[in-house]
């Protein structure tokens, strides 16, 4: 894979600039597994960040079900 290929990759997967310039300076620099250790901790950050937004819609969707049932109720 070419360097520009991943920068762009780093870039749409929502990597900050510094982390991709990072990994980016490291492939440029033959670190091909530092490389791929900040990638795979990236994907991490974005995992958990992934589970934190399910929870918050799964949250929002009892609370939304919660008072449609008591608006019901109401009528």
């Amino acid at each position: 894979m070419d360097l520009p290929a991943i920068k762009q990759n780093l870039a749409d997967a929502g990597c900050d600039k510094a982390l991709a310039e990072e990994i980016s300076k490291m492939w440029a620099g033959g670190q091909y597994d530092d490389a791929l250790l900040k990638m795979k901790l990236a994907r991490c950050h974005a995992l958990c960040d992934l589970h934190a937004s399910s929870r918050r819609v799964d949250l929002l969707d009892f609370l939304i079900r919660k008072t449609e049932k008591e608006i019901k109720l109401k009528k």
